[in-house]
């Protein structure tokens, strides 16, 4: 097998993988990299426009209007337009709004609300033709997983950092750095060099949302932090001579060493057969924390789809990473984000109401005895095999004994969404239509999904549908 090829010392990482980023753009997408890349944009419109209307998305449009006028980048929430910058923080706290955003498992990070948000805002800004657009969105992907690979995203959460922010900003800056330098010129590595140390200085961002009881809303503003820091990143490196490290991925203060503790070099050993990273990329229909998809559909399996009433349980033991044990068991959460966290509640809100009533997390839940019931029933027991997955995949096994004394076990490696088990185009869109009817849009998901796979529409254009214009 041979591998991408790099004119630089192999123990530069930094800019071995900013050739390999530039010959991908250069070499641009296959006819399953575009449609994949369709599939993402769909997902993350219904995430998108369901998060804009949640109070943290809202309290950030508001915020942002003292910028109407300032830029070309329409406001999603808004009927303005500002600066890419601006756009990007909106748009990605709108996406990251209400955790159902797509993941990167192996990352444990979430590219949808980083990268797209960034690029749509720039692509609206410079008029980008669609195609430019979908391999900016590609490689701002490749990046913001491979340094995420780099870095070791369990690694950085047991830092205490959270991956999304970490690792977005550098996804945004890439994909920024493709847009800003347009389809007519080659792409140089050293502009995605500069980008990636001003990513660096920015980058940010703790777990403490995830042990809070009432302050996980702040998480939201990660993703869009990661946007905005990208487009301010890609421009400072295209428009500025400011002088920013050349090792920010791999250096001895690096971004893999600083918040992953070491350089995990293999993550820019790329065959050149091997798919982009667009493909690694799971879709969430759950509205809760990546991590427990796996166990709500092992709790489908073990209660005849959730129907099972809770009377009839006696307890529930949830098998896998100590992560589990360490993040996410609070049994009374005082906040939408602390629920969606929380392995007990939302195995009672997925066994009281299925496990798609996306407002089961909502705030007037909280409280609800039919979802805590079940909640204090729910134990954790580490397994050893399963962490040993872990975050390649994210593998729980769920056991109940039941009050006849019978006990049911399921384990499931590969939750519905992943690329072991995808959903489909007609499904994503199912997925959205249900979300815009929770707010009664005007929104209509059929015209926008012809829209986004027609290649007619244009950067600016697709820029308006993902702002629900």
């Amino acid at each position: 097998m041979t591998t991408l090829s790099s004119s630089v010392p192999e123990s530069d990482l930094t800019a071995s993988l900013a050739e390999q980023v530039v010959e991908i753009v250069n070499r641009g997408l296959t006819d399953p990299d575009i449609e994949q890349v369709r599939r993402l944009m769909l997902d993350s419109l219904g995430v998108t426009l369901r998060g804009s209307v949640l109070p943290w998305a809202r309290d950030i449009a508001n915020w942002s209007q003292r910028f109407a006028g300032t830029g070309a980048a329409p406001v999603i929430g808004a009927e303005f337009s500002a600066t890419a910058s601006v756009a990007a923080l909106v748009h990605g706290t709108a996406a990251h709004g209400y955790e159902l955003d797509d993941t990167h498992d192996e990352t444990m990070s979430h590219p949808a609300c980083t990268v797209l948000p960034a690029a749509l805002a720039v692509a609206a800004e410079t008029g980008a033709s669609q195609r430019h657009l979908l391999v900016a969105i590609a490689a701002g992907y490749e990046t913001m997983a491979r340094v995420g690979i780099m870095a070791h995203g369990l690694h950085v959460i047991e830092g205490g950092f959270h991956p999304t922010p970490v690792f977005g900003s550098f996804g945004a800056a890439t994909a920024c750095v493709v847009l800003l330098n347009g389809e007519d010129r080659a792409l140089e590595a050293d502009k995605l060099i500069s980008a990636w140390g001003h990513a660096l200085s920015q980058t940010s961002g703790t777990m403490q949302f995830s042990v809070d009881p009432t302050g996980g809303a702040v998480k939201r503003l990660h993703a869009g932090y990661a946007a905005r820091n990208g487009v301010i990143a890609a421009e400072l490196a295209m428009e500025s001579q400011i002088g920013t490290p050349r090792r920010s991925l791999d250096g001895r203060y690096g971004l893999a060493k600083m918040f992953g503790g070491e350089v995990h070099g293999a993550a820019i050993a790329r065959q050149a057969q091997d798919p982009l990273q667009i493909h690694c990329i799971s879709l969430k229909p759950y509205s809760c924390c990546r991590i427990f998809h796996s166990t709500i559909d092992a709790l489908g399996e073990v209660t005849d789809g959730y129907s099972v009433p809770a009377d009839q349980i006696r307890r529930i033991v949830v098998r896998g990473p100590q992560l589990i044990e360490d993040q996410h068991m609070m049994r009374r959460p005082r906040s939408v984000m602390a629920a969606q966290y929380s392995c007990p509640y939302l195995i009672g809100a997925s066994l009281a109401y299925g496990p798609s009533r996306y407002d089961a997390y909502s705030e007037a839940h909280l409280d609800d005895p039919r979802i805590l019931e079940v909640a204090d029933l729910v134990h954790f027991e580490y397994d050893a095999e399963l962490e040993a997955m872990y975050p390649k995949q994210f593998p729980t096994a769920v056991t109940i004994t039941f009050a006849d004394g019978s006990v049911k076990t399921s384990l499931v490696k590969d939750s519905f969404g992943t690329p072991a088990k995808p959903m489909t185009v007609d499904q994503i869109a199912e997925k959205a239509r249900n979300l815009l009817t929770e707010i009664d849009s005007k929104i209509d998901i059929d015209a926008c999904r012809k829209l986004i796979w027609s290649d007619g529409t244009d950067a600016r254009a697709l820029a308006n549908i993902m702002a629900g214009r």
